[in-house]
């Protein structure tokens, strides 16, 4: 295999390739980058039997031919040269990769050792890459830890994904918070479809198709693979064995309200960000809708703070506490002013921007004695 290739788009999939790699592989050869040359393209893949990538490179295709390589010193190999144009040449034993005055030779790893890569499903419709990253880059951070999500709650480990009609809906929840988005969707046929893939992998993906059109391909059963693709990049992976749970009916109904408040989101944030520096261990923040404010307050005996904004409310003298670490993951993604419904002490908030119908949450309550 022989071919020529710009030095950035090298390093740039191969920095990109890696990352995706485990660091402690199951097997050895999964270690290593797959590099395909053919008369019409060369690909750059790895894989770790979990979740596969396969990159397209704009390059120059001197002699076709496959190679496989450490993907941790094509990495680094690749990030050393000066901008310009690398040959690439390969056989059974070495990987070469050089430019004027400077030469890398790499040990080939075995081909036929390495595993085959998943077939990606076929595309069932497309979605913008930037509001699918940052959907789903939100909702990654209100799952279970994967360790954590055993048996019945294996489903809270990942993001979720409902596509119907011409809306895509992002979905996750940790029991403690929900999450949910909706995006426009450019549906490929009339099928709706779900994937629910775990949080980490899908964040790790949807940075790496952010910036353009993303399609998306649907298992076909719970535990098979899905795939995200641009048009030059296809990842797949491997998707819950299990059901996402179905939160719709934990969204509090407005109509059951006690009240609502109508807040700025940015001063509410940052009121909840300064309590959050005096409290120790878990323990909560306090919030207080009264006389047309609203008060926060953190901290006890020895540190304390409190801060107080305006809060068009139509209750007077409701307390509530919340962990304001998950307050302010609900809060971060909406600008503007908020309306948050207010039920009872110990019931779910339900969190709705003013300007934005496309998202909602819902925060448990901190339960105080």
């Amino acid at each position: 295999m022989k071919l020529r290739i710009d030095q950035k788009e090298l390093a740039d999939a191969a920095r990109r390739a890696h990352r995706r790699l485990p660091n402690n592989p199951i097997a050895p050869i999964l270690a290593g980058l797959l590099i395909e040359a053919t008369e019409d393209a060369v690909t750059l893949s790895g894989f770790d039997y979990e979740t596969s990538t396969r990159a397209v490179l704009d390059a120059e295709i001197l002699e076709p031919g496959t190679a496989l390589v450490s993907g941790r010193l094509l990495a680094d190999v690749s990030a050393t040269f000066p901008a310009g144009l690398v040959d690439v040449v390969a056989d059974e034993h070495e990987v070469t990769v050089s430019a004027p005055g400077t030469t890398f030779a790499l040990p080939a790893m075995p081909v036929s050792d390495y595993p085959a890569l998943p077939d990606a499903p076929g595309a069932a419709g497309s979605v913008d890459g930037d509001l699918l990253a940052a959907a789903v880059g939100h909702a990654s951070q209100c799952t279970l830890p994967m360790k954590e999500a055993v048996g019945s709650l294996v489903g809270f480990a990942g993001v979720h994904v409902l596509v119907d009609g011409d809306q895509l809906t992002v979905s996750a929840s940790d029991r403690y918070r929900i999450v949910r988005r909706t995006l426009p969707w450019q549906p490929d046929n009339d099928r709706a479809g779900e994937l629910l893939i775990p949080a980490g992998e899908f964040a790790a993906t949807v940075k790496q198709t952010a910036g353009r059109p993303v399609q998306l391909g649907f298992a076909d059963s719970y535990g098979a693979v899905a795939s995200l693709a641009t048009d030059t990049l296809t990842v797949t992976s491997r998707t819950i064995a299990g059901k996402f749970p179905d939160i719709a009916g934990f969204f509090p109904k407005p109509e059951a309200a006690a009240g609502s408040a109508l807040v700025d989101t940015a001063e509410l944030l940052a009121a909840v960000n300064r309590a959050a520096l005096v409290i120790e261990d878990k323990n909560p923040i306090n919030i207080t809708f009264a006389e047309g404010k609203a008060t926060v307050r953190g901290g006890g005996a020895g540190q304390r703070g409190s801060s107080e904004l305006a809060a068009d409310a139509d209750v007077d003298d409701f307390a509530i506490a919340f962990n304001p670490h998950y307050l302010a993951s609900l809060l971060a993604p909406v600008e503007g002013p908020v309306r948050i419904w207010l039920f009872t002490p110990r019931k779910p908030v339900l969190i709705e921007p003013v300007d934005d119908d496309t998202y909602r949450a819902v925060c448990m309550p901190v339960r105080l004695t």
